[in-house]
């Protein structure tokens, strides 16, 4: 019985340590995981049957560690192991440092890997440390490159490899695509590698483990080949892998002589490059390496025979070795000196040119391609198809090589193309033969067809049987005593299932079909058309063919022919006609003819017909007056127009209706009116044929314009817009109002008018169906845009007033102030703004600022920051309104932003300033009131030039907290001259408390 493990040990537990259930519980879960995940693997992986031993252990893990006694036992034989495993150790660690001190050096690698693997012993032992340390160390000689694949990469390929049979990777993918090269692209690889993959995988007998290692390979390269850079870290590993297989083999042979001689190793590198190693020197210290480490002696050979070696040239066939200036191969003759025919060069190497052109199967794709010839001169061609593709894909050159062989690949793929294209004509002629029932023609085609036509014997027993069954029928026919109705059935039979059995036709147009009775053709308009209806003959067999002639010549024959056009053949007894707009208003004339099996019987001709079509009418009903429009039908001579009023006593009216249009003006506002217009056509027998009339209805309002004025806001966007607008108008009570957004200027003027389905808006309709319409502008670089109001009513589009808007900045600190009979208008001007419209009122609900009828404009001083004016008002006014808004010449065209609005209530109290003084006295301020009153905070600004428009325009000379007033008080100011001054509420939400007015005023 198998040992268990130490339990502290498996868990990697410190015997040592006190006692913690906590970590214990963790290390035996974490543990858990792993054997769970490990134990899914191969069943005959050391890891996947050590997991599954440790999972049965689980439970007595959980008793012997839940017990004290027996954890206390498990814990000493856990440092006793611990003891034993140490000494082990170290013993192996003095073992390898005697063998290697043999050298008298230590490699740089070998000593890195000592200190990593036996860090313990060397941390527990300071002798050992100390003479690891004095130990002479040299760097390492060749050694295996880094960017290889990782250690157990490498074995996994090793061993399924082997299992299958295979020497690389390149050699498994080569048994589904034969083209694979080591320098095949990685889409090739891949591909292939998938195909392998579906091969092994749908195996049902997967016995074989050949087939299993298949599977496995085709899984790995998917994930090798994903990349160039694993693609490179594989290709080193195999050349590794090759080299050490080489080297272990001359261990092998050479074990009783454990040593080789100069003429052994030149023999070695000739191998080494025979097996496709391309640096001979790594190859050479790589053995050294290998041997120094058994202790064999070693024998190098001279440089120029190693040189010489290096120089052999492999022949791309067999791989033999062959001295430079060899034209053909020593063992396999294969020519060395021939140009590579996709690069040019003669470079020979293993398995092809230096390029990567496979020249070594050559001799492959010319068996792949004589076997081509062979199975397409059989009629196997699609076994002669995959042939060729897979010569094809090894000899991939490019279409205009002359290399020989290329061109015979193209040739016979040429060859196999036409063949191919030369069968699917025939298999389609034969289709076509077989659907139209001409089996007399399809037979004799497929006697002379090639046999790679597909199924063309059992088609060809088809249709002789088919010939046979007309034959047939025509032989009972014919024999005496049949009567006249049955032998017409039986060659109608005959052609019914033999098209071209000439027999059967022939003696079947012995016998016309009579000729069909009472034909009547009833003609009603465009829509409807022409219904030609006529009485059957009772014959088998029978169909019967309309034709159609333009004027009252009847048609004489079934055919195609001036003035005449053959219509349908049906198997009923009527047919509708619908006459092209060409033929609409001409006489027409109808012909049925009876026929069997291509034998026409004499027409019967119907009266002649004339399809009268109606004029196209469109009206618009405008204010007292009517627009009236048609096209007249072509071959009409006259159209009439009639109008009617709906529910009025007045007679019908015969309007005037030469050329195309007419307004009718004799007409009321608030009727409604009924016109009928027709068409009149030349008739038949001398009379004049009128079409049915086509009908309109109108009433006459007065034209609708949108209610109201448009208003509109806009505000800087967020994130999901760069700028917001929305627009107000009133709502109509007739029709329905939209607005457009246009850019820029737009194309719609007040006043337009048109058709709902003729009106083109220019711009989008914005969404919803009542105030407000918001418009999202995503992109900041537009600026302008025209809002043009619409209102639709009776399918007509009425254009209301456009506003024009820019999405500049408004104005900003708008403040009002009243002043007796005038009011101070002050603001802050944006950084792009240049000129200001500003429009007010006393009694409120101002407008759009475009809507005011005389605004006044402000023009902004060059570097000027602050803006602002002076309105008349009424002097007993007690409120005002204002909105400001900025405006930017475009196109021709004034925007003008949405405004900034503000209202001020006229304060109750009234206090007069003055500001006395000047260069040569004391300057002050004197306030007055006629009643006592209390102030607010004031602040008194002054600026040369002018007075200051707002709070922030000058500087602040004087600031009087909140105070009562009663009569005059002065207020002494610091000394200055030329200044302009204005006194204002330091608040600005008390300007409403005080108008402050100056005493000069």
């Amino acid at each position: 019985m198998t040992e268990r493990p130490n339990f502290f040990l498996l868990l990697e537990l410190d015997p040592a340590a006190p006692w913690n259930e906590e970590a214990f519980q963790h290390a035996l879960a974490e543990k858990r995981k792993r054997w769970t995940r490990d134990a899914t693997g191969p069943k005959t992986f050391p890891r996947t049957v050590d997991a599954k031993r440790n999972l049965n252990l689980v439970r007595d893990i959980q008793r012997v560690m839940g017990d004290v006694d027996a954890r206390e036992e498990e814990r000493k034989k856990a440092a006793n192991e611990r003891r034993a495993a140490m000494e082990a150790a170290r013993k192996e660690l003095k073992d390898r440092l005697d063998f290697l001190e043999l050298r008298g050096y230590l490699l740089a690698p070998e000593r890195e890997s000592l200190r990593t693997g036996f860090a313990d012993v060397l941390a527990a032992s300071s002798a050992l440390a100390r003479r690891l340390d004095a130990v002479e160390v040299r760097e390492a000689g060749p050694a295996a490159p880094a960017d290889r694949l990782d250690d157990h990469t490498e074995r996994q390929l090793r061993d399924l490899l082997k299992t299958a049979q295979m020497r690389t990777l390149y050699d498994v993918l080569k048994t589904v695509d034969e083209s694979v090269t080591e320098r095949s692209s990685l889409p090739v690889l891949l591909d292939a590698a998938h195909k392998l993959y579906m091969n092994e995988h749908n195996r049902k007998n997967k016995s074989d483990p050949a087939v299993k290692a298949r599977e496995n390979l085709a899984g790995i390269a998917k994930t090798i080949f994903e990349t160039e850079e694993r693609r490179r870290r594989h290709d080193v590993s195999m050349r590794l892998e090759s080299l050490r297989e080489l080297v272990a083999w001359h261990v092998e042979v050479l074990g009783s002589a454990r040593a080789m001689t100069a003429a052994q190793v030149e023999g070695f590198l000739a191998r080494a490059k025979r097996n496709g190693v391309r640096d001979l020197d790594f190859a050479l210290g790589y053995l050294r390496d290998v041997l120094f480490a058994k202790g064999w002696p070693l024998e190098l050979p001279a440089p120029e025979a190693a040189a010489g070696v290096d120089r052999l040239v492999h022949c791309p066939r067999c791989a033999e070795l062959n001295t430079p200036a060899a034209a053909a191969c020593s063992v396999c003759a294969f020519p060395l000196r021939d140009p590579c025919p996709s690069c040019g060069l003669v470079e020979p190497r293993r398995g092809g040119c230096r390029c990567g052109f496979p020249l070594g199967q050559r001799e492959r794709v010319e068996d792949l391609l004589a076997e081509a010839v062979e199975a397409a001169d059989g009629g196997r061609r699609d076994e002669a198809a995959l042939l060729l593709n897979r010569a094809s894909r090894i000899w991939r050159l490019p279409a205009g090589s002359t290399d020989p062989l290329a061109v015979r690949l193209r040739t016979e793929t040429l060859r196999l193309a036409e063949e191919a294209a030369h069968l699917k004509r025939l298999a389609d002629s034969v289709t076509a033969l077989t659907g139209a029932r001409r089996y007399v023609e399809a037979a004799d085609l497929l006697r002379t067809a090639p046999l790679g036509l597909p199924d063309r014997d059992m088609l060809l027993v088809r249709a002789e049987e088919i010939v046979e069954r007309a034959r047939r029928l025509c032989e009972e026919a014919r024999r005496p005593g049949v009567g006249q109705v049955r032998r017409i059935e039986l060659l109608t039979e005959a052609l019914r299932v033999c098209d071209d059995y000439v027999s059967a036709r022939t003696e079947l147009n012995r016998i016309p079909p009579a000729s069909p009775r009472k034909a009547r053709a009833i003609a009603g308009d465009p829509d409807t058309g022409v219904l030609v209806s006529w009485e059957e003959t009772g014959e088998p067999g029978i169909s019967y063919v309309v034709v159609r002639g333009t004027g009252p010549a009847p048609p004489e024959s079934p055919e195609d022919l001036p003035g005449q056009q053959r219509l349908a053949e049906v198997s009923g007894a009527s047919y509708r006609d619908m006459p092209d707009a060409e033929s609409v208003g001409l006489p027409l004339t109808y012909a049925v003819f009876a026929v069997r099996s291509g034998t026409f019987s004499a027409p019967e001709v119907a009266a002649p017909v004339l399809v009268a079509a109606d004029p196209e009418l469109s009206c618009r009903a405008g204010e007292g007056e009517v627009a009236l429009s048609w096209s007249p039908p072509r071959h009409a001579d006259r159209i009439e127009i009639v109008r009617e009023r709906i529910g009025g006593d007045e007679p019908p009216v015969r309007l005037l209706a030469d050329g195309t249009e007419h307004t009718d003006r004799d007409v009321a506002n608030g009727a409604v009116y009924r016109y009928t217009v027709r068409a009149r056509y030349p008739g038949l027998g001398g009379g004049p044929v009128w079409s049915r009339g086509r009908t309109i209805e109108t009433s006459l309002r007065r034209r609708p314009v949108p209610p109201g004025s448009l208003s509109l806001t806009g505000r800087a966007g967020s994130y999901l817009y760069a700028h917001k607008v929305e627009l107000r108008i009133p709502e109509s009570d007739r029709g329905e109002v939209r607005i457009i957004s246009q850019r820029g200027a737009g194309s719609l003027r007040e006043g337009d008018a048109a058709a709902e389905a003729e009106f083109r808006p220019g711009g989008r309709i914005l969404a919803g169906s009542s105030s407000p319409f918001v418009d999202l502008i995503t992109s900041p670089d537009d600026r302008f845009f025209t809002y043009v109001p619409i209102v639709t009513v009776d399918g007509h589009v009425y254009v209301g007033r456009p506003r024009s808007y820019v999405t500049d900045p408004d104005v900003a600190d708008l403040a009002v102030e009243f002043d007796g009979d005038q009011a101070h208008v002050g603001w802050t001007w944006p950084e792009s703004g240049g000129r200001a419209l500003v429009g007010w009122n006393t009694e409120g609900g101002l407008p759009d600022v475009t809507e005011i009828p005389e605004p006044h404009a402000v023009t902004r001083p060059t570097g000027e920051t602050y803006g602002g004016c002076t309105v008349r008002i009424p002097a007993d006014a007690t409120a005002l309104h204002v909105v400001v808004a900025l405006t930017v010449t475009h196109a021709h065209t004034e925007f003008a932003t949405s405004g900034v609005r503000a209202s001020l209530i006229r304060p109750l109290v009234r206090a007069r300033y003055e500001v006395r003084g000047g260069w040569r006295q004391r300057s002050e301020l004197v306030l007055t009131a006629e009643t006592p009153l209390d102030l607010p905070a004031l602040t008194l600004v002054a600026r040369a030039g002018r007075a200051p428009l707002t709070r922030a325009d000058g500087d602040v000379v004087l600031a009087l907290p909140p105070s009562r007033l009663a009569g005059s008080k002065a207020h002494t100011m610091p000394r200055a001259h030329h200044l302009h001054y204005r006194l204002f509420t330091a608040d600005p939400a008390d300007a409403a408390a005080v108008e402050l007015t100056p005493a000069t005023h």
